[in-house]
């Protein structure tokens, strides 16, 4: 019976030390509050940041490679709003499938088998038939392809979001979350649509079969399509229309993620979504991922 006594009078004694107002106020989750973030170990308030260097792929273009290489400087008017200009230049490369659409074979008799190829391959035709037109030929498509040169913007630049996360269960890494929304300027090359090669000829026509057609109507016909291998200057690189030198206005909206380290450096990766205007189209529009380094100051 005294054990007992004793054991009820504990358990009323500990529930009661629980509910006291003394301990209910100490007592605070350490996730509980935003003091966990408040004080920030990278603050940005009225500071200058230099993005420097900063690269850049074009992902959504069809014919050419597209790389930028440039930077940029931001002033923080207060933890979320900033206001940045950049400026980046470009390097330009075809994919293949512009190499082969500008080198493809008009070819009705499959004499090479083969779509693309450089101008041996029409050696390799099969001469064992009578060709009074000279098929197979270059029949190459030179559809509208841009060039990107340089870009310039400015920006708002809106950062909602500051946190701090566990990075391989071993260190803590802090980052941002902004969005960036502004005008800029391109300047580019502009390739047009080519309907008629420099000799004269369409690229593509409808082949008349000479052994079974009138031989004289199907060779005139036949003859004013695409190019022979040595009409250099009618497919391939050197058959493409002049380039237009062009310059855009254009709208930018983006958003990224930018991880701090080292007291005043970052490291940012983020995607632009920018729209160029007064295009032969209507506008362009290009998808770009960036990464660049950053220094606070």
């Amino acid at each position: 019976m005294r054990l007992s006594r004793h054991f009820l009078w504990l358990v009323v004694s500990v529930f009661g030390l629980a509910q006291s107002p003394l301990l209910a106020a100490d007592y605070k989750k350490s996730t509980e509050g935003k003091e966990v973030v408040m004080g920030k170990l990278y603050p940005k308030s009225e500071r200058w940041e230099l993005a420097l260097p900063e690269l850049g792929i074009i992902m959504n273009q069809s014919y050419v490679n597209t790389t930028l290489l440039g930077g940029g400087l931001t002033y923080w008017m207060n933890e979320n709003l900033g206001f940045s200009f950049s400026g980046s230049i470009a390097q330009n490369s075809d994919k293949a499938e512009r190499t082969c659409i500008e080198s493809f074979y008009f070819d009705p008799s499959n004499e090479v088998g083969v779509a693309c190829g450089g101008p041996g391959l029409l050696t390799n035709a099969d001469t064992t038939q009578p060709q009074p037109d000279g098929f197979p030929k270059y029949g190459p498509a030179y559809v509208p392809i841009r060039e990107i040169q340089q870009i310039m913007m400015f920006n708002v630049v809106y950062a909602p979001v500051y946190g701090k996360q566990l990075f391989m269960k071993s260190s803590t890494s802090y980052f941002d979350l902004f969005l960036e929304l502004g005008v800029g300027f391109a300047t580019s090359k502009f390739y047009p649509k080519r309907d008629v090669l420099e000799n004269g000829n369409t690229p593509r026509g409808t082949y008349i079969d000479p052994n079974t057609n009138d031989a004289a109507t199907a060779a005139a016909n036949n003859a004013k399509i695409g190019a022979t291998a040595d009409q250099t200057d009618s497919y391939g690189i050197g058959g493409r229309p002049k380039p237009l030198s062009q310059g855009n206005p254009l709208l930018n909206l983006g958003i990224g993620q930018k991880f701090h380290f080292g007291k005043v450096f970052d490291v940012k990766v983020y995607v632009r979504n920018m729209t160029l205007l007064g295009t032969d189209q209507g506008f362009d529009n290009l998808l770009v991922l960036h990464v660049g380094l950053g220094m606070r100051f």
